[in-house]
């Protein structure tokens, strides 16, 4: 599989940083956008490395978060694989006066709403050898990778149950926000298809607040499971990635540069 690297917050010469994900996920079957970013970098960003928008007609959504959907705005998909419950509110808790509104834009909704949709329930193989998780149960200690809720009031928690992640028959695992922690993740793909040993590991893994423990136990994960590459971006934290580097040395851990295209 190739891999473009669209949108994330990265400085660079001359393409757009946002804070936000996308993926141009390509391979000799198939072709799919994972993510949207938040705003206007994906087009930005296509347009200046001469992607054409027609690869971006097919849409996996990993979650309903507006920096991994808000450029759903400015396409015209012909389909869009989500999690059923993708519009529901969201909402992240700094402090009483610091509470944002991070449920995907009113005009991505649009989008979203007009396009043809799948609805992915369970785990469910999209196309040949490759596989959306569907929402993923919560099994093990890890939490969300922050305080959300569904109300302003912060009141009902969110435990972002509308996230989903994508893996290969190669053993690829692609993740937008990790929310569900990529223990889970790694966990439920395992029970649903025990014969793909994940061995690579793409995307965001909301680790950048983690305590040294959670570092600690989810290296020891990845080296007891067989994990050999990590390619890290967007909201995994710059600590977290040098922590498991050093934790993890027989392992490969890469960080791709914002437009970078790299093959997993």
């Amino acid at each position: 599989m190739k891999i473009t690297l669209l949108v994330d917050k990265q400085d660079h010469s001359f393409l757009q940083s946002e804070f936000g994900l996308a993926l141009l996920l390509e391979d000799e079957k198939c072709t799919f956008l994972f993510d949207t970013g938040a705003e206007s970098a994906l087009l930005n960003n296509g347009a200046k490395l001469n992607i054409p928008v027609e690869k971006f007609r097919k849409v996996i959504l990993s979650h309903g978060h507006y920096d991994h959907t808000g450029g759903l705005a400015l396409l015209a998909p012909e389909v869009i694989y989500c999690c059923k419950n993708v519009e529901q509110s969201h909402y992240s808790y700094h402090s009483a006066d610091d509470i944002h509104n991070i449920a995907m834009p009113e005009n991505a909704r649009e989008v979203l709403n007009a396009a043809p949709r799948a609805d992915v329930e369970k785990f469910t193989e999209i196309v040949p050898g490759w596989f959306l998780s569907g929402p993923i149960p919560r099994i093990s200690n890890e939490d969300c990778g922050g305080k959300f809720f569904h109300d302003p009031a912060c009141t009902l928690p969110d435990t972002v149950d509308d996230e989903q992640a994508l893996l290969t028959g190669g053993g690829v695992l692609i993740s937008g926000c990790c929310h569900a922690g990529v223990i889970n993740t790694m966990l439920y793909c395992r029970k649903c298809r025990p014969d793909i040993k994940i061995n690579t590991v793409v995307g965001g893994l909301h680790l950048r607040n983690a305590s040294a423990g959670r570092l600690q136990q989810t290296a020891d994960f990845f080296r007891q499971n067989g994990v050999k590459k990590l390619v890290l971006m967007h909201c995994t934290g710059s600590n977290a990635i040098e922590e498991l580097q050093r934790f993890l040395p027989e392992c490969q851990v890469i960080t791709p540069h914002l437009g970078s295209t790299f093959c997993v």
